[in-house]
């Protein structure tokens, strides 16, 4: 009779488990560049959404909203497609590439060994102005700082983009890379801090910028965020502010 309860016990805890969000637990535009090794639980699901605004440094009003649904699946692993709509008075406007992407966690963190993760994502050509079909791979870090309190932990995100039918004026590929830091404020809510450089496909064109974010487990299944950002340099956007909201179902 005990096994029979403990057994029943543990099988409504799994997707109770499953099915929780978890501030702690970094994605990417939720809300910095910045994401962390860390997959979501298996066989769970969130829908994602982010509103972001921009002042480009050819003084455009640029708004980005985007839907994201992530699948916990297989183990160790997890499964997104995201779809992004940008409006305002920068060109082309209107639905971006669609983005189908799987992460695999390739270890747990130890004392000396980082997690690293792997992704793979490809771009869905979307709108009047879409082309081409862009592969994407990722290389990412997280590594706890020894001896210190308050859950914090370093990370670092490498990104390739192959552009899969270049046209005047664009590179062949492009790459971004992320340093950020994640500190523990309280018992819900989560402090970062990023540096992002990156090379887009415009050729000629880098950018930089630094980001200040946090994120509150608002309910064990909803998890709301907010950053801002600045760049650095005249080909970086003036300011860039992002909204994130995360729910577990």
């Amino acid at each position: 009779m005990k096994r029979a309860v403990a057994v029943l016990a543990l099988g409504l805890a799994v997707p109770a488990a499953a099915n929780a969000a978890d501030h702690t637990n970094l994605e990417e535009g939720l809300p910095l560049s910045l994401t962390d090794a860390r997959p979501i639980g298996y066989l769970g699901r969130e829908i994602q959404g982010v509103f972001r605004y921009e002042h480009t440094d050819r003084d455009e009003d640029a708004f980005l909203g985007e839907t994201r649904l992530e699948f916990g699946f297989p183990r160790n692993a997890q499964l997104s497609i995201s779809v992004p709509y940008l409006f305002g008075e920068i060109e082309p406007d209107g639905f971006q590439a669609v983005r189908g992407e799987f992460l695999y966690n390739l270890n747990q963190e130890d004392v000396l060994l980082p997690s690293f993760s792997l992704a793979a994502a490809l771009d869905f050509p979307m709108g009047n102005d879409a082309h081409g079909f862009d592969p994407v791979l990722k290389a990412i870090v997280t590594k706890s700082i020894p001896f210190t309190e308050h859950f914090q932990q370093v990370h670092l995100n490498f990104e390739w983009l192959f552009n899969d039918d270049v046209r005047s004026g664009e590179r062949a590929r492009s790459w971004r890379a992320v340093a950020g830091y994640s500190v523990r404020l309280g018992p819900d809510t989560l402090g970062l801090f990023d540096v992002v450089r990156e090379m887009t496909l415009e050729r000629g064109r880098r950018e930089n910028l630094v980001e200040l974010g946090i994120r509150h487990q608002l309910t064990p299944r909803a998890v709301l965020s907010a950053g801002v950002g600045a760049g650095i340099g005249d080909e970086s956007p003036d300011v860039r502010s992002t909204l994130g909201f995360q729910f577990a179902f």
